[in-house]
């Protein structure tokens, strides 16, 4: 028992760190492009005709942003709720059959239904962090361009970072 808990526990563990990573990275790629926009924008003011030009990209822009965040919000709520209902089931059957098999074994099941659904509930949300980021990434990057040479206004953002 204590070798399948620590081999669970590890690959919890690596599951968790590896969307950790993912999701930090994601914020930090975001956070750059922010912030190097907004330094090129005092940097280098391009007068009113650019400014309303990004107002109107960002008015286009923001609905399907956050129609995606939006979609991305409602997949993980759904896959943790499913997720928990499964711990449910398990623990209501474990209850509903008290003399079945031996204690060790009904609870071991609750346990690893309930340890599957923690790690599911990570790595969704885990994901659902680096999605949003990433779509707030892209979001900057659309509404960021030049409109008359297609390039970003900030000289150091790169395509995909």
């Amino acid at each position: 028992m204590v070798a399948e808990t620590k081999e669970t526990m590890t690959k919890m563990f690596d599951c968790w760190n590896e969307g950790f990573r993912a999701a930090f990275d994601a914020g930090r790629r975001a956070q750059e492009t922010w912030a190097r926009t907004f330094t090129d924008v005092t940097k280098n003011p391009t007068g009113f005709e650019n400014f309303f030009a990004t107002g109107e990209k960002m008015a286009r822009e923001f609905p399907p942003f956050v129609g995606k965040n939006m979609e991305t919000l409602a997949q993980t709520c759904d896959t943790a709720y499913r997720a928990n209902l499964d711990v449910f089931k398990a623990a209501t059957d474990v209850a509903a059959h008290p003399d079945e098999g031996d204690f060790y074994q009904r609870s071991r099941r609750v346990f690893d239904v309930a340890f599957d659904a923690f790690r599911t509930n990570v790595d969704t949300f885990n994901k659902a962090a680096t999605r949003g980021s990433e779509l707030c990434t892209v979001f900057c990057q659309a509404v960021c361009t030049c409109p008359e040479s297609g390039k970003t206004t900030s000289k150091n953002v790169k395509a995909g970072a």
